[in-house]
């Protein structure tokens, strides 16, 4: 039973880290990181790429994350022995 709640309760924070992740990286979040070209010491680029593509590239993986961890945990059932090579 305490698996059963802790399966929840996981479930619970992967889905809205799911939407803080998906709002920061395409949504409103973009503003934070997105430079005023009016500002000669804002930087645009970060290891090479445009800011705003770097921020969007780790909410994509912070995303990437999330999906991976709710794969392996929570939608896999009891009976899933295929998956241990049995």
């Amino acid at each position: 039973m305490s698996e059963k709640r802790s399966r929840k309760r996981l479930g619970i924070v992967l889905t809205m880290a799911l939407f803080a992740a998906m709002v920061m990286g395409t949504g409103p979040g973009l503003l934070l990181v997105n430079p005023e070209a009016a500002r000669p010491e804002t930087a645009f680029t970060v290891f090479g790429l445009p800011t705003v593509y770097a921020w969007g590239l780790l909410w994509y993986a912070v995303q990437l994350v999330i999906i991976l961890t709710a794969c392996f945990t929570l939608w896999r059932t009891d009976g899933d022995d295929h998956a241990a090579g049995n």
